[in-house]
């Protein structure tokens, strides 16, 4: 028995520490969007919707290494965290536990799917905009409107995850409590990115998220060695 305790420990121990690593780099990805998107490129501002496209599919290569970034490996590295953080917290069972946890994996395979429709997107959009411009043009808001709608446009699922795993800690206080009442103010701003009419809502939800995942990764480690 204290032999498959001690095997099971070594192994959480281990996840823990993946989990906090992932925690640190996840940031990163956030930050290359934002370089990509908001620094590096500028679409034209121009009511003609071929010159967007035009600009767009100049710009697949930068556009793609976004995607893949921003979406399959944050969802890569998101899929250890949500484990990481449910055998951290799993000390005291809670049925809030496996919910927060639920909608941890739903965030991941949104992520996942959000990514891969973006990068087949955009390559076909590329491919139709050489043949038949008004497809394209088509493609353009159905690509824009589905990507965006699984992969931030509103974030629900990521903020739900947030708040119950705060609200575990707040209430198992295995999580400093700074950290959880931080985390809850971190969820409902995801949460209420649901209403569009406050698009300031989503920035306000990922500039927060980065401090609280370079946070609960600290955490998260120092729990790993004790």
């Amino acid at each position: 028995m204290n032999s498959e305790a001690n095997t099971t420990a070594n192994k959480n121990s281990q996840l823990m520490r993946y989990g906090a690593l992932s925690l640190l780099t996840m940031p990163l990805c956030y930050v290359w969007m934002f370089i990509v998107f908001g620094v590096m490129l500028s679409i034209p501002p121009t009511d003609l919707l071929q010159e967007k496209i035009a600009y767009l599919v100049a710009n697949q290569e930068l556009i793609s290494s976004a995607y893949i970034a921003g979406y399959l490996v944050f969802g890569i590295l998101l899929l250890i965290v949500v484990q990481a953080s449910h055998v951290m917290l799993t000390k005291n069972k809670s049925n809030i536990l496996n919910t927060a946890s639920a909608f941890g994996f739903i965030w991941v395979v949104l992520m996942m799917c959000s990514g891969m429709i973006a990068l087949v997107g955009m390559n076909t959009m590329a491919s139709l905009h050489a043949h038949d411009q008004q497809q394209a043009e088509v493609l353009y808001f159905v690509h824009a409107t589905v990507a965006n709608a699984l992969g931030g446009g509103i974030e629900l699922v990521g903020g739900l995850w947030v708040f119950l795993l705060s609200i575990v800690g707040l209430r198992t206080q295995q999580i400093t409590k700074a950290l959880c009442v931080f985390g809850v103010v971190v969820g409902m701003l995801g949460i209420l990115t649901v209403y569009q009419g406050l698009p300031e809502l989503k920035d306000a939800f990922g500039l927060s998220q980065i401090v609280w995942f370079i946070w609960m990764g600290v955490v998260m480690l120092r729990k790993k060695q004790n």
